[in-house]
């Protein structure tokens, strides 16, 4: 397991949202903004939007959507880090400071919500790039893998 995944599957159960969040938070980080989904290699978010028959232009916006958003993603993963490095020296420290853990537990959260929103974002401008057709065929698609508007993970 990557020292990413390991990170992220920590923090997720650290605020109590279980390894399914943890991974679809390395999915959504890492496989569909560097990996496969951003390079065109045969992984990530692209990968699932096979089926949609997309033109070159759209394929291009949608390289450019993501291939964009990835500099801001990795802005929040650094103060993801930081806040989880100031939560264990705190944990470690010889007397423990409720205020600076809340502190940073706090700043975590708010750097993990934030990347949430900016993914949302994200997904919301690849929506806006493809068809009417396109958009239901894709929704159809994320209901059959379990990915839809009312799944979990």
């Amino acid at each position: 397991m990557s020292p990413v995944k390991k990170f992220l599957l920590a923090s997720s159960l650290a605020l109590g949202l279980g390894p399914l969040a943890a991974n679809e938070a390395f999915s959504q980080t890492m496989g569909e903004g560097m990996h496969g989904g951003m390079h065109g290699g045969g992984g990530g978010a692209m990968m699932h939007m096979r089926g949609l028959d997309l033109s070159e232009a759209q394929r291009d916006q949608i390289f450019k959507i993501r291939h964009d958003s990835v500099p801001a993603m990795r802005e929040q993963m650094k103060q993801v880090q930081k806040a989880r490095t100031d939560l264990r020296q705190v944990a470690m420290a010889d007397k423990f400071d409720e205020a600076r853990a809340r502190q940073a537990a706090d700043a975590q959260g708010k750097a993990l919500a934030a990347m949430a929103v900016m993914r949302a974002q994200r997904m919301n401008r690849v929506r806006q790039v493809l068809t009417a057709e396109q958009r239901s065929k894709m929704d159809q698609m994320r209901e059959h893998r379990g990915m839809g508007p009312h799944s979990r993970g």
